[in-house]
């Protein structure tokens, strides 16, 4: 089976328990505003342009077929309204200046670049871990890559927005050993408009994983001004006590490290995140409310 992927990513520590190997797809049908993984929205391969690396040598100019690079300055100038994608432009790039993010490859490359860290998986308790994106996005591959991690005894993690159908999300209980599982916005007005999904079928899914006794960690990113209200961090709070099935609930405070993705893909970061990082005394506000609340299962990273 095949699918598109953006990175294959080994001995990752924040992708749930030991050692890890990540594998982010492509494809979600979220827009987050703070999403750090842009590249992995569309399920297309897609052209990537690092002005820093270009020095100028005008390759990429001729080989354009849409005429969508042109020279300026010395420096090549992409224009993404013009561009098909077609890709020419990078085997012709000799600096690594135009590149793609995503690749098509099958789930036994997957699985056989999975396998190579199984000693650390066995001493640390790791796994591999299905990232996006939106995992979900791309069903029966993510679901084969499952399937065939827990044949052979690998630890497995499902890192989800939670948006997909039931019988998507059902079929994921056989062979998924932990759910990293998203909680953005409690407001379903401000969900919707914030990442253009509703969130009834959203919560719907974490109670029904829930209900079934699967081990959970709901996974909140919190941004300043943004989504961080009284009543969001309220809801967090009030989540370890009605699911006391949960096994954690991390606070991941904003950062900014997606900027420089939207630059190489030619997009525009959105105008309401906050221009620095959430520093440690807004972890510092974040704990206290948590632990005044007598909250044991939140981690604040």
């Amino acid at each position: 089976m095949t699918g598109t992927i953006t990175d294959i990513h080994r001995t990752s520590v924040v992708d749930g328990p030991g050692l890890r190997t990540t594998v982010f797809l492509k494809g979600c049908p979220l827009r987050c505003p703070w999403c750090h993984n842009p590249e992995t929205q569309s399920r297309k391969i897609e052209l990537a342009f690092d002005s820093s690396l270009c020095r100028g040598c005008g390759c990429c100019v001729e080989h354009c077929p849409q005429s969508a690079l042109t020279l300026d300055n010395s420096k090549a100038v992409w224009n993404r309204a013009l561009c098909n994608g077609s890709l020419e432009c990078v085997a012709h790039c000799p600096t690594g200046a135009l590149f793609a993010y995503g690749k098509s490859v099958t789930d036994d490359h997957v699985l056989s670049e999975v396998l190579k860290d199984r000693d650390y998986y066995d001493a640390t308790g790791g796994g591999v871990t299905i990232s996006g994106g939106e995992p979900m996005s791309q069903p029966e591959f993510t679901l084969s890559l499952l399937g065939k991690a827990r044949a052979h005894g690998i630890h497995t993690v499902l890192d989800t927005s939670g948006f997909m159908s039931r019988s998507l999300c059902e079929r994921t209980l056989e062979n998924t050993s932990l759910y990293l599982f998203d909680f953005k916005a409690s407001n379903p007005s401000l969900h919707l408009q914030l990442t253009g999904a509703p969130l009834e079928p959203i919560l719907g899914n974490l109670e029904f994983l829930l209900s079934r006794g699967t081990q959970v960690i709901l996974r909140c990113p919190l941004v300043p001004g943004v989504n961080d209200d009284i009543d969001h961090l309220h809801a967090i709070a009030r989540m370890e006590n009605l699911h006391g099935l949960l096994a954690g609930i991390d606070i991941l405070p904003w950062h900014s490290m997606g900027r420089a993705k939207y630059s190489k893909l030619g997009r525009p970061t959105s105008p309401s995140l906050p221009e620095e990082n959430a520093g440690e005394e807004k972890r510092v506000e974040y704990r206290k409310f948590f632990a005044d609340r007598g909250c044991r299962k939140v981690t604040v990273h």
